[in-house]
Formats: C-alpha cells, structure tokens, sequence
C-alpha cells in the first residue's frame, strides 16, 4: 500500500502544478485512493528522443522534426532540445494505436489526433509501451475526477494545445489566402499593367 500512498502524494503534487485541474483531482483522490494505477518503473522518469510529427493531417508528406518528452500522461514537442522557449504543442495522450512502420497515431481527450514517426525500431518499442501507459493514466484521472474533457477550462493540461494549435494555423492559412486574392485584386484592377 506504500506504493500507492506515494504514487497519490506523486500525483496530488503533480496536480496542483496542473492548476485548475487541482482542485477537481486532490477532493476526488482520497476517496480513490485503492483505485489508482501502480506507478509502472518505467514511468519514473521522462523520455525524451527525437521524432517526426505529422503537422498538416490532410498532407501524408508534411513531417516536421520536433523534440519530444513523455512525461507520465503529458506528452510535449519542441522545435529544438527542450526549453520553455521552444515548446509549441503539448497534449495529455489518451489513446494511442499503431498507424504504420515505426509510427504512432496519438489521440488527446479532446479526440484530436496527431501522428508521429519515430527514427528506429527500439525507440518505436520504447515510445509505444511508455504511451499506452500514459494513455491508461490520462483515462484513470477523468474516472477518477468523473470529469468529461470538455468541461474542463481551455488552460487545463489535460485539455491541451492541439486545438488551439490547429486553430491558429487554420486561421493563419485563411489570412493568408485572403492576403493573396486581396493582392492579386489589386494587381488586376488597382494597377493594370501597361
């Protein structure tokens, strides 16, 4: 029972950095505690590698090199070795399936989705086993906190940058492409050439 006494101090010190989830998840563990998941070996400490994450899901050629750390459930990428600076997506993996060679299709509790790719064959095993654990610890905190993912507020951990991930980008191709009609109006009707 020792193990499961620290995993939960492990756990409530580890929520109340999550912020808001704090409150919901330290008043529902003390009366979960026989239900928590033993803290696998593996899970002790972070993995970090390098891999490929599928940025564009409609383009299957639109890989991007990222830095990624696996962190219990919480899963962040990087544009370079990891700092506070260079962090750009960061999701609490709730499932995980293989989707092709030595690549892995990611889901949040949002539903959304990612791909990623890994760079050989022992990093695919290590990254898929340390996933799927992460994924029983994400579905065992809304069990235990019987919260649904979209009843959580938008700065929540668990909900993740995904979306808001995806939304700017969405929003950025569209002002894009208005920038490049507005430019192409003008050239044809603002100044014809001669």
């Amino acid at each position: 029972m020792s193990s499961t006494s620290s995993l939960v101090k492990q756990r409530m010190r580890r929520a109340s950095t999550i912020g808001s989830d704090a409150s919901t998840f330290i008043s529902s563990v003390s009366s979960h505690r026989g239900t928590m998941l033993a803290s696998p070996s593996s899970m002790a400490e972070t993995l970090e590698d390098w891999m490929y994450w599928q940025r564009d899901a409609n383009n299957a050629h639109c890989w991007t090199k990222v830095y990624g750390v696996l962190d219990n459930e919480f899963l962040w990428l990087f544009k370079g070795n990891h700092s506070s600076k260079t962090m750009f997506l960061q999701i609490a993996v709730s499932s995980v399936e293989v989707s092709g060679e030595r690549q892995l299709r990611l889901v949040d509790p949002n539903g959304e989705d990612m791909e990623i790719w890994l760079l050989d064959e022992d990093s695919f095993v290590a990254w898929r086993q340390r996933l799927e654990e992460a994924a029983a610890l994400t579905t065992q905190f809304f069990r235990i906190t019987e919260l649904e993912a979209r009843r959580l507020p938008r700065n929540s951990a668990y909900r993740g940058s995904l979306v808001t991930y995806r939304r700017a980008s969405k929003r950025a191709r569209y002002k894009a492409a208005i920038e490049w009609m507005a430019a192409r109006w003008r050239q044809k009707f603002v100044h014809p050439t001669r």
